[in-house]
């Protein structure tokens, strides 16, 4: 889908929504939040509440490159300003 066909879509479906009842509103939002909700935790890597985190474990186990603040080339870094996905 293109930029200009996503906004337009985006908006019809928020005009949508802006007409619909304050209660199927929230519920919409609320099944929303939930799905959300799960896809993330699901997603998430998170410790265990009765694990201790123990800092610098991974010490030693990579390194970073010197030249990792250098510039990305040219056609990398116009990429990431460019309109076209």
């Amino acid at each position: 889908m293109k930029p200009q066909q996503a906004a337009t879509t985006a908006h019809s479906l928020f005009t949508l929504y802006e007409i619909l009842p304050s209660e199927v509103q929230q519920a919409f939002l609320k099944e929303l939040l939930q799905k959300k909700t799960g896809e993330l935790k699901d997603f998430a890597v998170l410790p265990k509440k009765n694990k201790t985190v123990i800092l610098g474990v991974m010490e030693g186990a990579f390194s970073v490159p010197n030249n990792f603040d250098d510039a990305l080339p040219e056609e990398i870094e116009k990429s990431f300003y460019s309109e076209n996905l």
